[in-house]
């Protein structure tokens, strides 16, 4: 029976069989011998039975098949002799015509196979290891392989700024580091649901382990064992089994009895700040387990692969807030087209209008309707709420709005009418207050209604304040079907000024918490009435009140403000 005989690697000692006609050697997983090392080509050489002999053919690789310090040729037929040494990419191999009579049940010299016994068993579910602690047993991986493979991964993961990027290179690294691991896993946990999801996984199947193929496309085996996660996750500790079948705590799991899994490892993603992001977990079922010397190595590489990912997620954060704050500076212009762009030019009147939402956009709406015999719609809308769905409310009522005052052409049935089509949208735990008047610009009459809004107020010429629609005031649009609103008139005069307001205005607060409220807009008023301020007058007064009283503390709500009246003479 000839063989060939690992003599470099993690799996030193290991023994082929060339029982096939034809053995390919190379780092696709349905190669006969798969090397998942740098420089090995997918499919490098082949191992042919030719009669009693075996030969050796390059496949013309890359970096070429080395026998007895010599390069093969590629497609060249070489007849292996006994003892000859073959190096495929650093990997070194023996062939051997017989089985070496002392080669037998190969064992690596300087591995430590660590046994749990009973008594062992009985104090812990698993044999754990802190993920920060170096264990003192002698490692598998040479120190000088282990050192060089966590630089290069943390020179690989360094200038990586994209989770789905780092996950996948991860798993690359560490099955160079571990060729005689199976399947490999990165999951992470969701931040808000806390569910793990998979981000990265790679599976390399052996022809000796051919019985993990489970599916009738031989799909790769994803189950995981969930006691494991849990663990790792809960108590923030890596896992070492190696005999899962034989484990108290995972003989349970179908997952490690149908897939007939040997050894597994299981460490946490932990950043600096000691937490959790989500697992690496590594699993074989071969003879050869994997020690505590293997799980250092594993909690190192996890360590460096926590920072990345943690970094990566940052930077993806950062960059949905960029985006999400470009789509918001978007939508500000976009709403902003759909109020006035400038106000009324209307003989013998004067209109004033300001708008500032709390954020990029916002609920409130006011708009100007011409409408005919010289009349002129004024609406002013406050959508419950703030924000990207009070804007997109406030986006379909702008059109609503203008439609029934021309239709209805009086403000009580455009009111009605509103309400219904806000009903009728079935819009949950959303609702608008609404003032609607008409200007009678030759009459000087205003025609007032109000659903559930701040009442008109009207600055006389004389430096009253009168408030209008308060009497008439019906629900929000929204709440019930078939509401009635009412209106009312009142006549104006020269140096009037009426004031239509959102209640962001009175809703400012100073430092102190206290409401600007209505009574200091009303005091505000008859203040600029002494010195005869017209309507922009009295807007701009209005404004640089509430800056003054509210400086120091945030918007609290969007701000509207209408004035209009007819100048003096």
């Amino acid at each position: 029976m000839a063989i060939l005989k690992h003599v470099s690697g993690d799996l030193a000692g290991t023994l082929v069989d060339l029982k096939n006609p034809v053995t390919v050697i190379g780092r696709l997983p349905e190669c006969d011998i798969v090397l998942a090392t740098n420089g090995v080509s997918r499919r490098h050489a082949e191992i042919r039975k030719v009669g009693p002999t075996f030969v050796l053919v390059d496949l013309n690789s890359r970096n070429k098949t080395i026998v007895n310090d010599t390069a093969l040729e590629g497609g060249v037929e070489y007849v292996l002799k006994e003892n000859d040494q073959i190096n495929i990419s650093g990997v070194e191999f023996v062939y051997h015509s017989a089985l070496p009579p002392k080669a037998k049940d190969p064992e690596p010299a300087n591995e430590v196979m660590v046994v749990t016994d009973s008594d062992a068993r009985e104090k812990s579910d698993f044999r754990t290891l802190e993920a920060s602690r170096s264990s003192t047993l002698v490692s598998v991986v040479r120190p000088e392989v282990k050192l060089k493979a966590i630089l290069e991964i943390t020179r690989s993961l360094s200038s990586e700024l994209r989770i789905d990027a780092v996950a996948p290179k991860i798993l690359d690294s560490l099955m160079e580091i571990f060729p005689g691991a199976e399947r490999l896993f990165l999951m992470l946990q969701d931040p808000s649901s806390k569910r793990l999801l998979r981000k990265a996984f790679k599976y390399r199947p052996q022809k000796r382990t051919s019985l993990l193929r489970t599916g009738p496309d031989d799909e790769p085996p994803t189950s995981i064992s969930r006691s494991i996660v849990d663990y790792v996750l809960g108590q923030k500790k890596a896992v070492l089994s190696q005999d899962a079948g034989a484990d108290k705590n995972l003989a349970a799991s179908a997952s490690i009895a149908d897939l007939k899994i040997r050894s597994v490892m299981c460490v946490p993603l932990l950043t600096p700040d000691n937490k959790a992001l989500g697992i690496i977990q590594l699993d074989t079922s071969d003879r050869r387990q994997f020690n505590e010397d293997d799980l250092d190595v594993l909690a190192a590489v996890a360590s460096q692969a926590a920072i990345s990912i943690q970094n990566a997620s940052m930077h993806e954060a950062s960059l949905e807030r960029e985006r999400l704050s470009r789509d918001l500076r978007l939508a500000e212009q976009v709403q902003k087209k759909f109020l006035p762009q400038s106000v009324p030019t209307v003989p013998g009147y004067e209109f004033f209008a300001f708008y500032q939402p709390t954020y990029e956009v916002g609920g409130d709406y006011y708009d100007f309707v011409p409408l005919p015999g010289d009349r002129m719609g004024l609406a002013l809308g406050d959508v419950a709420g703030k924000g990207v769905a009070a804007a997109l409310m406030m986006a379909k009522f702008a059109g609503d709005t203008r439609y029934c005052i021309l239709t209805e052409n009086a403000p009580a049935p455009t009111a009605a009418r509103l309400n219904n089509l806000l009903c009728a949208a079935g819009i949950e735990d959303k609702f608008i207050t609404l003032g609607l008047c008409v200007l009678d610009a030759p009459a000087r009459k205003l025609t007032v209604t109000s659903a559930g809004h701040t009442p008109v107020l009207v600055r006389r010429a004389d430096g009253r304040v009168e408030e209008v629609g308060q009497e008439v005031s019906g629900l929000p649009l929204g709440i019930m079907e078939d509401s009635e609103y009412e209106q009312a008139e009142v006549q104006l005069n020269p140096g009037d000024v009426v004031v239509i307001y959102s209640d962001g205005v009175t809703d400012a607060r100073s430092p102190a918490d206290e409401l600007y409220d209505s009574q200091r807009n009303h005091r505000l008023i008859k203040r600029v009435a002494l010195s005869s301020g017209g309507p922009a007058a009295v807007g701009r007064s209005i404004l640089q009140d509430i800056r003054e009283f509210s400086a120091g503390h945030s918007q609290a709500d969007d701000i509207t403000l209408m004035c209009l009246g007819p100048t003096a003479g």
